[in-house]
């Protein structure tokens, strides 16, 4: 019994034994799992804090900055992605979706700036975003090069997306949720406060508007697009009120009157007053990258490739007209053209057409469509385009005749010949019912546009860069023959319309000058383009205009010209009513003929910059003053002031 006894009592330490054995292999397997869960959160709080480094490496790597950029700046390009990766991982409650989404996000991106910088030497900005549509019916007729940088980049963010899958920051529960997920996106907050309201006045951080690649590629993509938050909103200029804007109209139309008056003096002194004819077909084409690349430094080609718009001297006023934009953008020269407005009033670098033609919007389409003339429009490319369709509408053309108008013209490259739009030009103004039904046709051609390279069966190299140029820059070449087929195009144009008894003036001007090779124009300027100064950059915006008539009207050459004054000369001298606001123009393209988001030039060339105007030592400022608030008003003011830009009542009611 006793043996038995010590067996039990045995048998029983040793279940304890057990029992507690198994307790600490419990615990201690519970510490262990603990340790893991610590680790695994550690190291995915770890990569969340590493991630936004890498980020920034690769998307510089790509683009090829990264040596450009100070260790300052690169410290604020990665708060700037720090803040994207919390804004998501706030929203969302985990890394496995912030992560992947940012990550490839901004790879992608690299890849889009870095394919848009080669093809139109700019930086995607914020308002291209709203372009995208546009981007992307032309991006196939560009060759875009796969890199070496882009195979390694986009390796390197799968493998830290797989390594980062196992590692996740990821929070459970409502209440943990809504602190963590507030936390993230007050710090972000903060840092965003604190970066506009310190670090940029601080350091006086913007971006270089006349040099904007120089700005991203030694601030950084994600820096330099966060520093052009600050332009998004466009401030009223000095003294702008509807009080000055009601001052400003007095003052116009008094001075009008003053003029009549004088003129009806004259017209009795002489017996006899100028009678200027009003052409039923008044055309106005904005070609293509069309322009002449030596206004930039001269070179030699194997045959002139304007040989006939150069031949021009006859009923022909030309110049070189100032154009806002460089290598793309078209629809912001086309803006300049038919408003007058400046692009420089509004937020630097954006895209008029997406935000500035609301409804009813008063340009040289309703000063023309109050005066009788049915107004038409034509593109041969899809007509949503740089919101072409809507603008136009706004603008109140009758008609906008896209693409789908041309199908089964002739095609030069990716694109509708000139040849071609010309002769669908032709066919709207032969298909009018009354001979002498007025008619205002805006015209839009395609056929010069960027992507030069390939070759073409349909399309032959007829002119090339010789001497020391000759074969060192292919798309130079291409672009000089294209221009070429253009010249041949105006010639034909023109040679219909001076046999036709409808009196008619056309108008031509090029939207932009081409994006071929950089180096081109560094050689014939004969200076790295970084070492022009700004007063001196105007040569890249300049492109040829043409004013030609099939009846009588004196020649001149006017020289240089800004964009925004263009519609107003043509209403002049097509003998058309004008709005104060057209008035106005003219008057001061006599102080500064060229008025340009680079500065203005008086008519000696003397360049003053916006700035520089606007002092009150400038004896022309109060002019200046005016047109900013006008054009202001026109464009971004949602209370317009409908009498400077509309004609008298008694100029409608007199073509009615």
């Amino acid at each position: 019994q006793q043996v038995a006894e010590e067996i039990r009592n045995t048998e029983e330490s040793g279940t304890k034994k057990e029992k507690i054995t198994e307790k600490a292999v419990v615990k201690n397997s519970n510490i262990f799992i603990t340790i893991c869960k610590y680790i695994i959160k550690g190291t995915g709080y770890l990569c969340l804090f590493l991630v936004p480094c890498l980020s920034y490496y690769l998307f510089e790597y790509v683009t090829g900055n990264l040596e450009n950029i100070s260790i300052f700046m690169a410290a604020l390009n990665i708060c700037w992605a720090y803040v994207l990766y919390l804004v998501l991982t706030g929203i969302t409650g985990t890394t496995r979706i912030s992560v992947p989404v940012v990550s490839i996000a901004l790879l992608i991106l690299s890849f889009v700036e870095t394919f848009v910088v080669d093809f139109r030497d700019r930086p995607i900005m914020i308002w291209d975003v709203l372009a995208v549509r546009t981007a992307m019916t032309v991006s196939g007729n560009y060759e875009f090069d796969v890199t070496k940088q882009m195979i390694q980049a986009a390796k390197a963010v799968i493998g830290a997306n797989m390594i980062l899958w196992f590692f996740p920051v990821h929070v459970k529960g409502l209440k943990k949720r809504l602190v963590f997920g507030g936390t993230c996106i007050g710090t972000a907050a903060a840092f965003v406060f604190g970066f506009f309201h310190s670090v940029v006045p601080a350091h006086q951080m913007g971006i270089n508007m006349w040099a904007v690649n120089d700005t991203y590629d030694s601030c950084g993509y994600i820096l330099s697009t966060a520093m052009s938050l600050q332009y998004v909103v466009k401030k009223p200029p000095v003294e702008y009120s509807h009080g000055k804007l009601e001052a400003i109209y007095k003052e116009l139309t008094e001075k009008e009157e003053q003029e009549k008056e004088a003129k009806a003096e004259g017209t009795q002194k002489t017996g006899a007053g100028e009678e200027t004819v009003q052409p039923v077909n008044l055309i106005c084409i904005m070609n293509e990258s069309l322009s002449d690349l030596r206004v930039v430094g001269d070179f030699s080609t194997n045959q002139e490739y304007f040989p006939f718009i150069n031949s021009l001297t006859e009923n022909t006023v030309k110049g070189s007209l100032c154009m806002p934009v460089f290598g793309s953008m078209t629809s912001n020269s086309e803006f300049e053209f038919l408003t007058g407005d400046s692009v420089a009033m509004l937020p630097s670098n954006s895209i008029a057409y997406q935000f500035n033609v609301k409804p009813d919007a008063w340009t040289m389409v309703s000063t023309v469509k109050d005066q009788g003339y049915r107004t038409v429009a034509m593109h041969p490319y899809p007509g949503e385009n740089w919101n072409r369709n809507t603008c136009y509408t706004n603008m109140g053309f009758d008609e906008f005749l896209d693409g789908d108008y041309y199908e089964g013209s002739e095609q030069l490259r990716y694109y509708t010949s000139d040849q071609a739009d010309f002769e669908k030009l032709i066919q709207v103004v032969e298909e009018k019912k009354d001979p002498q039904e007025k008619l205002f046709l805006f015209n839009v051609t395609m056929q010069n546009h960027g992507g030069y390279e390939g070759t073409f069966d349909e399309f032959d190299q007829t002119v090339w860069l010789t001497g020391d140029m000759e074969g060192k820059y292919p798309k130079a070449d291409q672009y000089l023959s294209l221009v070429k087929r253009s010249d041949d195009a105006f010639a034909y144009l023109l040679d219909y319309f001076s046999h036709s008894d409808e009196p008619t003036m056309i108008v031509m001007f090029g939207d932009h000058q081409p994006s071929v090779e950089d180096e081109f124009f560094d050689e014939v300027y004969g200076t790295p383009s970084y070492e022009v100064p700004v007063k001196d950059r105007l040569m890249w915006y300049e492109t040829p205009f043409i004013i030609w008539t099939n009846y009588e009207q004196p020649s001149e050459d006017m020289g240089k010209l800004g964009a925004v004054y263009l519609s107003s000369y043509v209403l002049k001298l097509a003998g058309l009513d004008m709005t104060p606001y057209n008035r106005f123009l003219l008057e001061l393209s006599e102080t500064y003929p060229v008025l340009h988001f680079l500065g203005f030039y008086d008519n000696e060339g003397n360049y003053q910059s916006w700035a520089e105007t606007e002092n009150e030592e400038n004896s022309h400022r109060k002019q200046v003053l005016d047109y900013e608030a006008m054009a202001y008003n026109h464009s971004i003011d949602s209370r317009k002031y409908e009498p400077l830009f509309t004609l008298g009542e008694e100029n409608n009611a007199a073509e009615e």
